[in-house]
C-alpha cells in the first residue's frame, strides 16, 4: 500500500516573488476594476474630513496646561479676539481724524459675530475726582474731538495709563488698538471664525475707506487661526499639483515615454486618495501640520513605482530577443515585455516591501508624539504607503502591460554617466570616505547650534498678511500672546 504525499500549497517568498508578475497580467482587467472600486470606497471618505483652524488641536485632550486653559474658560469665559490697530499716517494717535476713526471702529465691532466685549482707547473707563464726586465715563468724548487742549489730555493720560500704555496705545503715541472678545460656538469653529475673520476686514476696509490717511491691521487668536488654516490650504493647493508636475517632468524626462509616466502617476494619484480618504473614514481631523502628508505620499509611491518600471525598462533593453534596432527607441513586443514585467516584479517585490514597510513604521511612531496633528500626519502617510505598496505591485504592472514601453535600444548618456560615476567612487573611494566622515562630523559637532524656538507667527512668510499686521501690532502695540494665572479660594 502506497502512502501519497501532499505537498504543501502555501506559497514561499520566492514563488509569490516569481508568480506575482504573471498574476498581475493575467488578472489585470480585474485588478484594475478591483482597484478602482476599492479606492473609490476609501476616497469617499474625504466627505467626513473636517479641517480644524483651532489652536487647541495641537495639545491632547489630557495635558495639563489645556485643561487649565479649558476650566478658566467655563469659568470666566473664553480669551479668543480679534485686535485692530489704528496706525494714522501721521503716526498720531490721538488727532482728531485718529479718534474718529478708532470711535467709529470701537462702536462697530460690536457687530462682530459672537462678540462679547470691545475695548479701545475711546472706551476706557476713566476715573476722575472732583471735590466729594467720583466720576467714571469713556476717556474719549467725540464732542471735543475738535478741542487740541483735550487731545492732549487723553494723550497724557493714555501715556501714563499702565492699562492702555504698550497695549491699545503705542508707547510713542504712533498708533491705538481696539481689542474685540469673541466666544466662538462648540459647533463649527473654522466656519464661524471665517465669518468672524471676513467680518473684521470688511470694518478695516470700511475704516480705510471712510478715513483717508487711517490704515488698519487686524490681528488677534481668530485672525491667527484663520490664516493658518487658510495659507495651509493654498499651500496643498499650489504644493500637491507642482509636486505632480514636477514628477511627471522628470519622469517623462527620465524614463523618455509617456505610457509608463502615466503608469506611475495613476497609482501615486489613488495612493494619494486612499490616505486622505481613509484619514476621513477614522475621523482624522486635517490641520495645518498633516496638510503636507499627500506630499510625501506622493514622494513615496515615486520611489516604489520608478524601482519596479526602472528594472523593466533594464530588463527590456538587455532583453537577448531583441534585434539590433538602428532606431534610438522602440516600442516592446507583448512577449519581452511580460518577461521584464515577471522579472521587474520578481526582483522587487521584496526590497519595495521592506522600503514601504519600514516607511509605514517610521510615519506610525510619530503616534507617540503629545501633539495630535503630528500623530494624525504620520496615520495620514501610513496610509498612504500602504495603499502604495498594495498598487504598485498590483496595478501598475497591470497597467504596464496594457500601455506601450518605448525605450532606447542603445545605451544612452545616463548610463554612461551613471557607469563613469560609479568608476569615479570606486577609484577615489578612500578620499571619498574620509571627506564624508569629516563632514559628517563636522554637521555633528554644529548640532548644540540649534535652538528650540516654537514661535507660531514665524511660521507665515514675510509676504502673507496677517505677519505684517502681527508684527507691526507686536512692535507697536502688544503680543499675541497672553498668560492668565487663577488662585482658588483661600
Amino acid at each position: 500500500m502506497s502512502r501519497s504525499t501532499r505537498k504543501p500549497t502555501m506559497l514561499t517568498v520566492r514563488e509569490l516573488e516569481s508568480r506575482l508578475g504573471g498574476w498581475a497580467i493575467e488578472l489585470r482587467w480585474p485588478i484594475i476594476g478591483v482597484a478602482l472600486v476599492l479606492v473609490a470606497i476609501a476616497a469617499s471618505g474625504t466627505a467626513f474630513l473636517e479641517f480644524s483652524a483651532d489652536d487647541r488641536i495641537y495639545f491632547s485632550r489630557d495635558n495639563p496646561q489645556l485643561l487649565a486653559s479649558e476650566a478658566m474658560d467655563n469659568t470666566y469665559g473664553e480669551t479668543s479676539n480679534v485686535f485692530f490697530a489704528v496706525v494714522p499716517g501721521d503716526r498720531d494717535a490721538t488727532s482728531a481724524l485718529a479718534l474718529e476713526a478708532a470711535l467709529w471702529l470701537t462702536e462697530r465691532s460690536w457687530q462682530i459675530p459672537h462678540a462679547t466685549r470691545v475695548d479701545s482707547l475711546t472706551n476706557y473707563q476713566h476715573t476722575t475726582a472732583l471735590e466729594d464726586d467720583i466720576l467714571v465715563r469713556d476717556l474719549v468724548d467725540d464732542a471735543a474731538l475738535g478741542d487740541g487742549d483735550e487731545r492732549s489730555r487723553i494723550r497724557a493720560i493714555a501715556l501714563a495709563e499702565p492699562l492702555l500704555s504698550g497695549r491699545l496705545m503705542a508707547p510713542d503715541g504712533g498708533a491705538s488698538g481696539v481689542n474685540v472678545t469673541v466666544v466662538l460656538p462648540d459647533g463649527d469653529q473654522m466656519r464661524e471664525g471665517s465669518r468672524v475673520a471676513e467680518f473684521s476686514y470688511g470694518l478695516a476696509d470700511q475704516v480705510r475707506e471712510r478715513f483717508p490717511g487711517i490704515d488698519v491691521r487686524v490681528t488677534g487668536l481668530v485672525i491667527f487661526n484663520q490664516a493658518f488654516m487658510e495659507v495651509s490650504l493654498r499651500d496643498l493647493k499650489i504644493l500637491v499639483p507642482a509636486s505632480f508636475a514636477a514628477m511627471i517632468l522628470m519622469l517623462v524626462l527620465l524614463t523618455g515615454g509617456l505610457g509608463g509616466t502615466l503608469a506611475i502617476m495613476i497609482v501615486v494619484s489613488l495612493s494619494v486618495m486612499t490616505a486622505v480618504g481613509l484619514g476621513g473614514w477614522v475621523g482624522l481631523p486635517m490641520t495645518a501640520p498633516s496638510a503636507v502628508a499627500p506630499v510625501v505620499v506622493l514622494t513615496v509611491a515615486i520611489a516604489s513605482c520608478v524601482h519596479i518600471f526602472s528594472s523593466l525598462v533594464h530588463h527590456l533593453r538587455n532583453d537577448s530577443s531583441r534585434p539590433p534596432a538602428d532606431a534610438p527607441s522602440l516600442l516592446a513586443d507583448g512577449g519581452s515585455k511580460r518577461n521584464a514585467i515577471v522579472e521587474s516584479m520578481r526582483i522587487n517585490l521584496q526590497p519595495v516591501f521592506l522600503a514601504c514597510l519600514t516607511t509605514a513604521f517610521g510615519f506610525l511612531s510619530m503616534n507617540f508624539s503629545e501633539s495630535p496633528p503630528l500623530r494624525h500626519l504620520g496615520t495620514f502617510v501610513a496610509f498612504g504607503v500602504g495603499a502604495a505598496f498594495l498598487l504598485s505591485v498590483t496595478l501598475l504592472p497591470a497597467l504596464l502591460s496594457l500601455l506601450p514601453i518605448r525605450v532606447s535600444a542603445t545605451r544612452d548618456r545616463r548610463d554612461a554617466a551613471m557607469a563613469a560615476l560609479g568608476e569615479f567612487v570606486i577609484r577615489r573611494r578612500r578620499v571619498l570616505g574620509w571627506g564624508f566622515c569629516a563632514i559628517v562630523l563636522a554637521l555633528v559637532v554644529s548640532i548644540p547650534r540649534n535652538e528650540l524656538n516654537d514661535v507660531f507667527l514665524h511660521y507665515f512668510d514675510e509676504s502673507v498678511e496677517f505677519r505684517r499686521d502681527a508684527d507691526f501690532t507686536v512692535e507697536n502695540l502688544t503680543g499675541l500672546y497672553t498668560m492668565e494665572r487663577t488662585r482658588g479660594a483661600i
